[in-house]
């Protein structure tokens, strides 16, 4: 009877610690999550903070605290959202913010992951992972052209190209597709799904 007891209790014992390490797991893979991507411009007359909620949305605070949320919308080139009676058309480091009919032009100053300001030469810089084993940079060098490191010693320099919505750049070769916070990188028609891991501001040393 006694050695019965001792089974069973060694045996809640071993499902209590499988448990256990399965919930550490599962606490450590959600704190890997990517942080949403976040960037802040001075526009014309008002300063705008835009955040990537997602693939195909984001959320639009401007200078007094207005907030909108928008939504992803075809654009020849870029990054286009609207809703709310607003847009903001985002290529590289600049921007085209909409309300109301009237335009103004934009640069980035800064992200959520800068505590200060960036002055308008600094260039944005997004690192993803792809596929869970290979980290992607990718620098903006201007509206139509971007630097990017394959994590492998590979760099090269991509223009922009036509897509359906989010930022496109691609060599012939070499291309990259982001929407958001994700993006799909495409090396000798071989396609990867990349997330964003963090932003900032720098260059890729070459």
């Amino acid at each position: 009877m006694k050695s019965a007891k001792k089974m069973i209790l060694a045996t809640l014992v071993g499902v209590l610690a499988l448990s256990s390490i399965g919930f550490s797991a599962a606490r450590a893979k959600s704190s890997k999550k990517a942080s949403n991507l976040t960037r802040k411009f001075s526009c014309s007359s008002r300063n705008v903070t835009v955040q990537n909620l997602s693939t195909d949305r984001v959320r639009l605070t401007d200078g007094n605290g207005k907030v909108y949320n928008l939504k992803l919308t075809r654009s020849g080139s870029g990054e286009e959202y609207t809703g709310g009676g607003v847009s903001i058309h985002i290529k590289g480091n600049d921007a085209v913010f909409t309300k109301n009919g009237s335009d103004e032009s934009c640069y980035m100053t800064g992200n959520g992951n800068s505590s200060s300001s960036q002055s308008s030469s600094s260039h944005l810089l997004r690192k993803y992972s792809c596929d869970g084993y290979q980290d992607v940079t990718v620098e903006n060098l201007s509206t139509d052209k971007v630097k990017l490191a394959d994590g492998y010693g590979g760099i090269y320099t991509l223009n922009s190209v036509t897509s359906g919505s989010g930022e496109k750049y691609s060599n012939g070769n070499v291309s990259i597709h982001m929407k958001g916070n994700d993006a799909v990188y495409t090396e000798n028609g071989k396609d990867k799904s990349c997330s964003l891991q963090n932003s900032g501001h720098g260059s890729i040393n070459e």
